[in-house]
């Protein structure tokens, strides 16, 4: 059972290190190299075919760490089925674990909303109308999204280091 668990967690971590890292490499290497006035005529399909990729690799990371969440909860005593107990809820560990799944909720979601809904309406747009009000307003969006999906899965991560460290005092 310890090998389940030290291949959970680390397979945990790797998948956390390769999506939190790419979200940064995004938006802190790709997006502003893409901007460059030498790549302007091709910044919709860069940034369409590196999303895309991206997705991916982003989305197969979410279900492996959906997946190896719930294996790391049985390290502590909490299966599924102590899941529905109030008194997992009640304690500050269950309270912390409580905030860090609705983040996690609320990136999945968010994520969906942006990979499948307003970050191909904005790549179309870019693509299709570079200079017009919908492209912009719709890669305004796509990049507040994605940030924000950033700042959730750090505080996610601080979350996660609680769980496991204990809350500080």
């Amino acid at each position: 059972m310890q090998t389940l668990h030290f291949v959970s967690i680390w397979l945990h971590i790797v998948a956390a290190a390769i999506w939190i890292g790419g979200m940064v490499f995004l938006g802190v290497v790709l997006i502003p190299v893409l901007r460059d006035r030498s790549l302007r005529d091709r910044y919709g399909e860069l940034i369409h075919r590196t999303g895309t990729r991206f997705r991916n690799v982003g989305w197969a990371c979410l279900g492996l760490l959906v997946v190896t969440g719930f294996v790391n909860l049985t390290r502590w005593g909490v299966g599924f089925d102590r899941l529905f107990q109030a008194e997992v809820w009640a304690s500050p560990w269950g309270k912390t674990l409580a905030a860090k799944l609705v983040l996690v909720c609320a990136i999945l979601a968010l994520s969906g909303v942006h990979d499948f809904f307003v970050g191909p309406k904005a790549t179309r747009a870019l693509r299709e109308a570079p200079g017009s009000e919908a492209a912009r307003r719709l890669r305004r969006a796509a990049g507040w999204m994605g940030r924000l999906n950033l700042v959730l899965a750090v505080v996610v991560v601080a979350l996660a280091t609680m769980l496991v460290r204990g809350l500080p005092r």
